[in-house]
C-alpha cells in the first residue's frame, strides 16, 4: 500500500468565483497558490450576536458562503459571544447573546444558505466554548499578538467595533488582539470579512511577518453596503431606516426604499460613470444584493418587458433617465421582498424561530433603556489552593536573577510568615510572557525554577510552608471564568485609566493586557494582602489604583459578591546594587547574580562603590546586613587598628548597637573602605561557593541557568539591533 500524494488540479473557475466575492483581495497570487495546494480550504468570518441582522449580513453573506462552499471551501462562522460582551452588547449577558446567535443561524438557513446542516460545508463555532476547550493554545496566541504590537497600532484597529480611539474601554483593546488570533486559532486559509475589517486583517498579515510565517491567509474583503440615507457610507444598526433588515415587513421595505436617497447625477448636466461617484444606495442594493444572487434578472416593468440580466446596462439606462427613480424604487422593493419572503415564512411557521425573534426584539427594547452594568462572579481557584492568604507576586522574567530580588522577596516572606499566616507566592508566568516578545515558555519556566531555588538556598526560606501558585495553572483551571474577569475588569475601566501616565502609544499592548490580568489574579486569589516584588515596584501604585477602582465599581455593587477587603503592602527593598548607576556595557558588575561563578565574589566586591565616610549609599554595609548573620569580622593589619568583630546578635538589642557602631565607624572613617570590602568579599566567597555547589549538583537548576544565559545573549543581541 502506497501513500501517494493526490495531485490537485488548479481550477480557474473557482479562482474567479472566489474573486467575485471580494471587492478587495490580498493577495491574488496567494489565492492561486491556495487553490493549487489545497482541494479543501477553510474560510471564516466572525459575527457578533448583537441583535437585528441587516440584508447584507443575511442575503449577501448567504450568497458568498454558497460561492465558497461550491469551490471546495468549508465556511466557519465564528460566533463571537465574548466579543459581543467586550462591546457591551445585550448588556454583557452571555445567555442573551447566545439566543441572538441561534436566531442568526435561523435567518441564514431560511435565506438560502446551502450546507448549513453539513459541517463539511458550514460550521458554527461558539467562540467561548472553543476557546475554553483549547485555552492554552488560544490565549497564548492572543498574548503573543499583544506583545508584538504597540498600542497605537492596536487602537487603529478598534474602528472594527465602531469605536473612536479616545472612547475605548480597557476591554476593547482585547477585541482586535483576539480577532487577529482567531485567524490562526481557526487555521484559516481565507479571511472573508467586510472591508471595514481591513485594518485587523492587515494586522494578521503583519503578525505573519513578525513571526516569519510564510503561509499567510488570503484576505477576501466584501463590499460594505451603503446606508439608505444621503451621506451614509455604511448602514447603521442603530438607525432602523438606514438599512433593510431581515425581519422587515413587506410594508417596511416599500417605505424604506421609497424614502431612500436615489440621485441621478452628481453635478447637474453631467452623467456619472459609476456608482462610486454617484453614491446611490438603491443602485448599491441592486448591484451587490440582487445581481449577486444566481441567475438574477431585474424586471423594471413586466408589462413592457423592460428587464436587465446585468447591472452595467441598468446603471447606464438609469443615469440617462431611461428608467425613472420611481420605476427603479418600485422594482427594487418588489425584488427585495421576494428575497425576504422565505425568511418571513420561516419566522412565521417555525415555532422555535418565532420564539427567538420575539426574544431578540424584547432584548433590544430592554438593552436600549438599560443602564450599563458590569456583572461580576468570582473565578474559582484551582483545587487545593487556599484563598485569603498573604500574596507575594514574584518579579517579571529577566535574563539574570539578582541577589537583591531574592533577598527582598525572602524578607517579605519572613515578615508575613512571622504572624503565622499563610503566604502565597504568585508566579506571573503568563503576564511576563505578555510584556516581553523575546520570551518563550522554556525560558519562563527556567527563570522561576531558578528564582524559587534561590529563595531556598540563598534566602534560606522554608519553601514547605508556602503556597506556590503559577498564574498559568490558575488560568487554565478555570479559563472561561478567569478571562471573563479580565474582560469585566476592562469593561469597568477606560483604556486611559489602565494606561495611566506611564504608558503611551508606543508602549506594548501587552502592558495593558498584563495589568488587566493582575486585577483578575487578585480577584481570583481573594487575598488579605498583596505585596509586589522589586521589579514591579513601579507598577504598585498603578495596580493598587486599578484594583481598588474595579473592586469599588463592580464587586461592591454586585449583589451576589462582597467587596474584597484588601491591603497593599510595600516591602522595603534590600538594595544590593554594587554601584549607584548601571553602566550599559557593564551589567555584570552592577550586582551579584545567581549564575555568577564563585570566583568573581571578591573582584565584584572590590569594584563596588564604597566612598569613605559615605553611609547614605554604601552597598557593602547592605551586604553586611543581608549575609553576615550573628557577627561580622573585619580583618586588617595591626597598624590599621587590627581585627575587629561586630556582634550582630540576631534579634537582640545588641544587633542595633553593633550595627550602628559599624556604620558610625565607617562614617567617622575609622573603618577604611578597603578593609570593609575585603572582609565582606571573603563572606561573599563562602556564600557564592555554596550557591555554585548547589547549582552544579542540581541538574534541573544547572540546565535552567544555561537557558537563562542563552536568553541573556538573545536580549543583548536584540538590544544591539535597536
Amino acid at each position: 500500500m502506497t501513500n501517494e500524494a493526490t495531485e490537485i488540479t488548479y481550477n480557474e473557475d473557482y479562482y474567479h468565483t472566489l474573486l467575485s466575492i471580494g471587492e478587495e483581495c490580498i493577495d491574488e497570487s496567494n489565492l492561486q497558490k491556495l487553490l493549487t495546494a489545497k482541494e479543501h480550504f477553510i474560510a471564516y468570518d466572525g459575527f457578533e450576536p448583537s441583535g437585528r441582522m441587516h440584508i447584507a449580513q443575511g442575503i449577501f453573506k448567504a450568497v458568498n458562503v454558497n460561492k465558497i462552499t461550491s469551490c471546495g471551501g468549508t465556511f466557519v462562522f465564528w460566533v463571537a459571544d465574548w466579543f459581543a460582551l467586550m462591546n457591551d452588547k445585550m448588556g454583557g449577558d452571555l445567555a442573551k447573546i447566545a439566543i441572538v446567535g441561534e436566531y442568526l443561524q435561523h435567518v441564514w438557513k431560511s435565506a438560502g444558505m446551502d450546507g448549513i446542516d453539513d459541517p463539511e460545508k458550514v460550521r458554527f463555532i461558539l467562540c467561548s466554548d472553543a476557546i475554553t476547550k483549547e485555552a492554552d493554545a488560544y490565549w497564548t496566541q492572543v498574548l503573543d499578538v499583544a506583545r508584538r504590537f504597540n498600542l497605537t497600532r492596536i487602537q487603529k484597529c478598534c474602528q472594527i467595533m465602531g469605536r473612536l480611539e479616545n472612547s475605548l474601554s480597557g476591554a476593547q483593546i482585547l477585541y482586535p488582539l483576539m480577532q487577529c488570533a482567531d485567524v490562526f486559532f481557526l487555521k484559516t486559509d481565507v479571511c472573508q470579512l467586510g472591508k471595514d475589517q481591513r485594518k485587523v486583517n492587515a494586522l494578521a498579515l503583519e503578525y505573519c511577518n513578525k513571526i516569519k510565517r510564510k503561509n499567510k491567509p488570503v484576505i477576501l474583503s466584501h463590499h460594505m453596503l451603503m446606508g439608505l440615507k444621503a451621506g451614509q457610507e455604511k448602514m447603521s444598526k442603530s438607525d432602523p431606516d438606514s438599512a433593510i433588515f431581515m425581519e422587515d415587513s413587506n410594508e417596511d421595505v416599500i417605505r424604506k426604499i421609497n424614502n431612500a436617497y436615489c440621485p441621478l447625477t452628481i453635478v447637474e448636466g453631467e452623467i456619472p460613470s459609476n456608482n462610486d461617484d454617484l453614491k446611490n444606495p438603491c443602485l448599491d442594493y441592486i448591484e451587490h444584493i440582487l445581481f449577486n444572487t444566481p441567475n438574477f434578472t431585474f424586471v423594471v416593468n413586466e408589462a413592457e418587458g423592460k428587464s436587465y440580466d446585468a447591472y452595467s446596462p441598468l446603471f447606464h439606462d438609469f443615469v440617462n433617465s431611461k428608467i425613472s427613480v420611481d420605476e427603479l424604487k418600485t422594482a427594487l422593493a418588489k425584488h427585495l421582498n421576494l428575497l425576504l419572503d422565505p425568511v418571513r415564512q420561516h419566522f412565521t411557521n417555525d415555532e422555535r424561530a418565532k420564539e427567538l425573534l420575539n426574544l431578540v426584539q424584547q432584548y433590544k427594547r430592554e438593552d436600549k433603556n438599560k443602564k450599563k452594568e458590569v456583572k461580576f462572579e468570582h473565578c474559582p481557584l484551582p483545587n487545593g489552593v487556599e484563598a485569603r492568604t498573604h500574596v507575594i507576586v514574584l518579579p517579571d522574567v529577566n535574563p539574570l536573577v539578582s541577589y537583591s530580588q531574592i533577598m527582598t522577596v525572602s524578607a517579605a516572606i519572613r515578615k508575613q510568615s512571622s504572624a503565622n499566616e499563610k503566604v502565597t507566592l504568585l508566579v506571573p508566568d503568563w503576564s511576563s510572557f505578555t510584556i516581553n516578545s523575546l520570551l518563550d515558555k522554556k525560558t519562563i519556566q527556567s527563570y522561576y525554577d531558578v528564582f524559587l531555588w534561590g529563595l531556598e538556598v540563598l534566602g534560606k526560606v522554608d519553601m514547605t510552608t508556602l503556597q506556590i501558585v503559577t498564574q498559568s495553572t490558575m488560568i487554565l483551571s478555570h479559563p472561561s471564568e478567569y478571562w471573563l474577569t479580565v474582560m469585566n475588569a476592562g469593561r469597568a475601566l477606560s483604556l486611559a485609566e489602565v494606561m495611566m501616565e506611564d504608558l503611551d502609544g508606543q508602549s506594548s499592548s501587552g502592558c495593558v493586557v498584563a495589568r488587566l490580568m493582575h486585577i483578575a489574579d487578585v480577584m481570583t486569589l481573594q487575598p488579605m494582602s498583596v505585596t509586589y516584588s522589586v521589579d514591579l515596584l513601579n507598577e504598585v501604585r498603578t495596580l493598587e489604583s486599578l484594583i481598588t477602582k474595579f473592586n469599588e465599581r463592580v464587586v461592591s455593587s454586585t449583589s451576589t459578591s462582597k467587596s474584597l477587603q484588601l491591603t497593599f503592602l510595600k516591602t522595603p527593598v534590600i538594595d544590593l546594587r554594587l554601584k549607584a548607576e548601571r553602566e550599559i556595557n557593564d551589567v555584570a558588575s552592577y550586582e551579584y547574580y545567581l549564575n555568577d561563578a564563585a570566583n568573581c565574589a571578591k573582584s565584584k566586591m572590590r569594584k563596588s562603590f564604597c566612598e569613605p565616610g559615605n553611609v547614605s549609599f554604601c552597598p557593602v554595609i547592605e551586604f553586611v546586613k543581608a549575609f553576615c548573620g550573628s557577627e561580622f569580622k573585619i580583618v586588617r593589619k595591626e597598624e590599621n587598628g587590627g581585627d575587629v568583630v561586630y556582634s550582630l546578635g540576631g534579634s537582640s538589642s545588641t544587633e542595633c548597637n553593633e550595627l550602628s557602631k559599624l556604620v558610625d565607624d565607617f562614617k567617622r572613617e575609622s573603618l577604611h573602605p578597603g578593609d570593609l570590602k575585603n572582609s565582606m568579599a571573603t563572606v561573599m566567597l563562602d556564600v557564592m561557593t555554596d550557591v555554585e555547589k548547589g547549582s552544579k549538583s542540581n541538574k534541573s537548576i544547572s540546565n535552567a541557568l544555561k537557558c537563562l544565559k542563552a536568553f541573556d545573549k538573545k536580549v543583548t543581541k536584540a538590544g544591539k539591533k535597536k
